[in-house]
């Protein structure tokens, strides 16, 4: 069965928020951030609509896959594009945003999230790049082909642009997938869960 594929609209965000925040509730990155057990999915969920709304959402792209085209989300991959091409974030957006993210974290945690952020931007290459912020697939529709078709889907608009791709594995069967797409690993991050800073080379754009 084909995955169905569609770009997300802000209605779509929440729902899309909540896929991803079951997909990486054991996440040892996301665990760093948002720690404890309590109400911890609901946490995660609000971290995630704060991040796709502040970011994806209008500096890229977030790519839905359903398995009916009117069907639930069940997989969701968020693409940032290279700094200057993407939209800007509305003020209202960042407004928003942020008791969403005060609530998910908390405010003694602000200042791991900041120090943690700072790590992963650091490991970013210096030239325009799509990065690849979060993929994830439901467990409902692991099997099915739905990564591979969401990675292929945002790989197409990554070369169409003749950028490269950057993006981080947490773990080492999702780094070789990664590489099967092209991606080079490089360093390892100096947070929880020591994630691989991976690259995918820019190719040619295609000319008529």
């Amino acid at each position: 069965m084909s995955a169905h594929l569609s770009v997300a609209s802000p209605a779509d965000v929440a729902e899309a928020a909540q896929v991803v925040a079951e997909a990486f509730r054991d996440d040892p990155v996301l665990h760093g951030l948002v720690p404890g057990e309590r109400d911890r999915l609901r946490r995660l969920q609000l971290l995630m609509r704060a991040t796709l709304a502040t970011g994806p959402l209008h500096t890229g792209a977030i790519d839905l896959a359903r398995l009916e085209p009117t069907g639930p989300i069940v997989g969701v991959a968020a693409w940032e594009a290279p700094r200057g091409t993407g939209g800007p974030v509305p003020w209202g957006a960042r407004v928003r945003a942020l008791p969403l993210m005060l609530r998910a974290v908390g405010l003694r945690h602000l200042s791991e999230v900041r120090r943690t952020s700072a790590t992963f931007a650091a490991a970013r290459p210096d030239e325009p790049h799509w990065y690849l912020d979060d993929i994830v697939v439901a467990d409902a529709a692991q099997g099915r082909g739905v990564g591979s078709a969401l990675l292929r889907h945002g790989l197409a608009r990554v070369d169409g642009s003749g950028s490269p791709a950057y993006l981080e594995a947490t773990s080492d069967d999702s780094r070789r997938l990664y590489e099967r797409f092209g991606f080079v690993a490089g360093v390892r991050l100096e947070v929880p869960g020591s994630p691989y800073a991976m690259v995918r080379p820019g190719r040619d754009a295609p000319t008529d």
